[in-house]
Order: structure tokens, then C-alpha cells, then sequence
């Protein structure tokens, strides 16, 4: 059962930052397409609450652990209010999630569910704040099956990735999962998927091979039934659009004995070293195996310069260090101003990475405002312009100082290998993922502008003269429904055919909405 002790707060390491906003993502959202009805949360319960199973709890906004919840990890960029519901139900059961959601279209009540809560996209503002809206918070439901051949198992909607990683490594197995430990397992999915097994099995939503989802009229439907193939595929992409997952079934694979290490090693360089640095780049995205990735963080490090950002570029490679460092002696030869490295077991990097439930990017931040390009090169002068971008507005303005940029290069093998028209994620072509970050202390209305301004420009300079293509887990709220979905007309005419036949009432509209 989910207890309400918030994660302890922890110092980060010096690559801590390095995958702060990692598959930030929702386990799935939904609402009324009405306006809801004022009601009191006392009659909701007292209502709700006989339909439930014994084990679920209802909590009312005058409970302590009501508002613990709600601050347990949302961020608070100002266009994206935290969702403020008037109740929070925390099922133990798939009914569970189904009554509530029947009890709350009945009622004219819009809901969300939730599990890890890291979403930052502005349209998460559009839920009602105070007016109805019903919370459902699926960290209960954590089933963990196991197959007995040992090549599938089946995931509760409510576990995080961490959990998940920890379970399948103890039983010997692994699978693609995002990166940071207290994100949700299915949220990532729902939106495609990063993370360091990509490479050799594909992203988080090619591992799916079945699940159940309750819709937004509370039908609990099975993706193995042959007249939901269409379900499968936008869930696999577009999945926030659709429906609740209670539960999905998905491939693993064996930890062999030579693959349980692997090596990391992070450079850092100054800033004026930024050409130097991604013309190596430029080669160790065309030679970097399937078990290899490398990502870099733009940031302030007083230390190596306090004037400007220093940029911190990371390599993973899962085996031995003497293997990794063929990829890397350019870096070595570029005689970096600070380096470190190390070797590890697979569930051990989050916490490497500042990424574990207890490490600083899982604890609830200030305000964060996310950007994403996903392109396919990098394209070193529109790198220049936004690295500039960026260290004119730190330089300028100190409450800014916190923000960093990612640049995150997976392994695309396994990626690529899967059809393009296969699934609803639109990317498989896209090789890097490049990310400002902009976070500044909650409270503080004078930067609001100047860091959405600041955002506009960094993200438009990061996508250089390429196609705005944004992975759905980074969203922001404002791009086109192509940058999201894909550019094909055939993809989104498909999706919305799907959202008419499966949410015709759009209640599913506050994560990266198709309608």
C-alpha cells in the first residue's frame, strides 16, 4: 500500500543533473468534456465509496495526506498549476478504477490518473482546480508476474520504474524501462519509451505485448483481443489519449553473466570547447553500438568556470571500461578539465545519475519548464547559437542559474529495426534528444516571462534548421499536433479516428491531447 512519507531529500553528485527530466511522463489522464458541476466532496464520498473494494482509500481536501500527495512531486511551472482536485481516490483494483470512473462521468466530474505524477506540460492546467475534479492514483496497483518460461511478465499500472528494474533484475531478467527510478513504468510507454536497453530490444512500448485499459466510459478492455489491434497501436505512442492502463504484459530477457557491468565516464569541458567537443560527437553517434549511449549536460559549475556553463558529456557502455574507452579517446585526447568513471551493475545507475528515489531528481522541485527537439544530427552552429542563448540569460539572470540543458544520444539499433508505421510513436528516425531545462526558485513571478521567452529561443535555436519533431514525454504544451504525432497525414487521420471510437467524449484531454 502507498504510504504518504514524501522521498528524503539527497545532495547531488556532480552528474546528478544529468538526467533530471528523464521520461517525464503521466500513466494516463482523463476527463468529462463538460463543464463539471460544483459539488461537495463529502456527498462524492460517501456515494464512492460503497462501490469501491475494502482496500481503496478516498481522501478529502481537509486530510493531511491529501495535500502530501498533491506536493509529492508536481512541479509548479506557472503555466502548468499543479492539478488540484477536490478528491483523491487511491484504488487497489482495476474495478476500483472503473467505478470511479463510471461514479464520475455520471456525476459530470472530469478525473486524471496518475501514478508517478512528473508531467510539466502547460495542458495539465486545463484540469479543474477546486471544482470537482477526481484524482486517481494508481500507485496501488502493483502486480508483478513473472511467466514461468521466463520471457514475459506482467506489470501493474501502478509501479515505478525502479520497482520494476529491481524485481526482473533479482529473477535474472531486464527489459527496456526509462531511466529515472521514480517515474511510473507505464507513463514512459505510453509515449514511446528512452532508456539504456533501447538499443539492443527497442523503446519501452516495443516491449508491450498485451495489457488492460479502462476507457473513458469505465469498460475494461484486453489489448489480446483481436478487434483491439487499433487500441494496441495508438496506445503505443499516443497512449495518454485512450485510457487508464491497469496493467500490461511485456517482453524480458535474460541478464547474461557478461553484461552484467557496465562502465561510465563523464568529461567536462568549458564552454568555448562546445565545437571541439561535438565534432567527436558527430562521430560517436555514427560508431556507438547497441550497447552504448552518451549524453551531455549544459550547466554551472563554478568550480571549472564560474562565468559561463560547463558542459558534462557522459558516455554508458554496458561491459567493461577497456570496451567503452574505444569510443572515447578523442575525449581523453581533448584533455577535459575534470573527469570521473566508473563501473556498475544495471540497477545501480540511477542512483549514479542522481535518478533513484532518493536521489535530488526525484524529490519535488521549483518551478520547471521543459523544451524538446528531437533531431536527427547535431548540427554544430545552431549547438553554438543555443549554448549562447543560454549562458547570456544564466550569466544575466542569477534566479536562472539552476537550469541546465540535456542533449541525450540512445543507441537506435533495435529502435530503427522496429516498421515506422508499426506503432504511433512518429520518431524511430530521430537520434538525439535535446532538452532545456529551466527550473528557478517557486514563488518567484518576476522570471515567469523571462524564462518562457528564454525557453522560445533556446528551443527554437536546439532544432537548428531541422523539422520540430518533440518527444510527447518532454512536451511542453504548445506544439503542433505534428511535432507530437508525426507528420504523415495517414497517422494522425488514424489517431483521431481512434479517439472517435474510443473517447468520442474526449475525457482523456490533459496530456498531449489529439482533440
Amino acid at each position: 500500500m502507498w504510504n504518504f512519507n514524501p522521498p528524503p531529500r539527497a545532495g547531488g553528485l556532480l552528474i546528478a543533473i544529468l538526467i533530471a527530466v528523464t521520461s517525464l511522463a503521466i500513466a494516463a489522464f482523463s476527463s468529462s468534456s463538460n463543464t463539471p458541476h460544483n459539488h461537495n466532496p463529502n456527498h462524492t464520498h460517501s456515494l464512492l465509496t460503497p462501490l469501491l473494494s475494502t482496500t481503496a482509500q478516498i481522501l478529502l481536501p481537509n486530510t493531511p495526506e491529501f495535500n502530501l500527495l498533491l506536493a509529492h512531486r508536481w512541479s509548479s511551472n506557472p503555466l502548468n498549476t499543479p492539478p488540484k482536485p477536490s478528491l483523491i481516490v487511491i484504488p487497489t483494483t482495476e474495478s476500483d478504477v472503473a467505478q470511479t470512473i463510471r461514479h464520475a462521468n455520471a456525476h459530470n466530474l472530469p478525473f486524471l490518473a496518475t501514478t508517478g505524477g512528473h508531467g510539466t506540460t502547460t495542458r495539465l492546467s486545463t484540469f479543474p482546480r477546486n471544482d470537482g475534479g477526481v484524482l486517481i492514483y494508481l500507485r496501488n496497483l502493483t502486480k508483478f508476474e513473472l511467466a514461468p518460461d521466463g520471457q514475459t511478465a506482467v506489470l501493474g499500472g501502478g509501479l515505478l520504474t525502479g520497482e520494476v528494474v529491481r524485481a526482473l533484475w533479482r529473477a535474472g531478467k531486464q527489459t527496456t524501462t526509462g531511466i529515472c527510478s521514480c517515474v511510473s513504468f507505464v507513463g514512459p510507454a505510453l509515449g514511446g519509451g528512452h532508456g539504456f536497453l533501447q538499443g539492443r530490444f527497442g523503446l519501452v512500448a516495443d516491449q508491450v505485448l498485451g495489457g488492460r485499459v479502462v476507457l473513458g466510459d469505465g469498460e475494461v478492455v484486453d489489448l489480446l483481443d483481436t478487434d483491439r489491434e487499433d487500441l494496441f497501436w495508438g496506445l503505443r505512442g499516443a497512449g495518454h489519449n485512450f485510457g487508464v492502463v491497469s496493467q500490461l504484459t511485456v517482453r524480458v530477457y535474460d541478464v547474461v553473466e557478461e553484461k552484467r557491468e557496465w562502465a561510465y565516464e563523464v568529461f567536462t569541458f568549458t564552454g568555448e570547447r562546445l565545437e571541439e567537443v561535438y565534432k567527436v560527437a558527430e562521430g560517436i553517434v555514427e560508431t556507438q553500438t547497441a550497447d552504448m549511449m552518451h549524453w551531455s549536460v549544459w550547466a554551472m559549475d563554478v568550480d571549472v568556470d564560474p562565468d559561463k556553463p560547463v558542459i558534462l558529456f557522459t558516455v554508458v557502455y554496458n561491459g567493461p571500461m577497456a570496451d567503452c574507452q574505444k569510443y572515447t579517446h578523442a575525449l581523453h585526447a581533448a584533455s577535459p578539465a575534470a573527469y570521473l568513471s566508473g563501473v556498475t551493475e544495471y540497477p545501480n545507475l540511477p542512483m549514479l545519475l542522481g535518478a533513484d528515489v532518493d536521489g535530488p531528481n526525484c524529490k519535488p522541485t521549483g518551478t520547471a519548464m521543459v523544451r524538446a527537439a528531437d533531431v536527427v544530427d547535431y548540427d554544430i552552429d545552431a549547438l553554438r547559437n543555443w549554448y549562447d542563448i543560454f549562458s547570456d540569460t544564466v550569466a544575466t539572470e542569477k534566479g536562472l542559474a539552476k537550469s541546465i540543458c540535456l542533449l541525450e544520444g540512445y543507441s537506435v539499433q533495435a529502435v530503427q529495426a522496429v516498421p515506422a508505421a508499426s506503432t504511433a510513436f512518429p520518431h524511430r528516425r530521430q537520434r538525439l534528444l535535446l532538452a532545456p531545462f529551466i527550473q528557478y526558485d517557486v514563488g518567484n513571478s518576476t522570471l515567469d516571462a523571462i524564462a518562457e521567452r528564454w525557453g522560445d529561443a533556446m528551443e527554437t535555436a536546439a532544432f537548428g534548421g531541422s523539422e520540430r519533431r518533440t518527444y510527447v514525454n518532454y512536451a511542453h504544451g504548445h506544439e503542433s499536433l505534428q511535432a507530437l504525432y508525426g507528420y504523415e497525414p495517414w497517422r494522425l487521420q488514424k489517431l483521431q479516428a481512434l479517439k472517435r471510437k474510443y473517447d468520442p467524449e474526449n475525457r482523456f484531454r490533459f496530456y498531449a491531447p489529439i482533440v
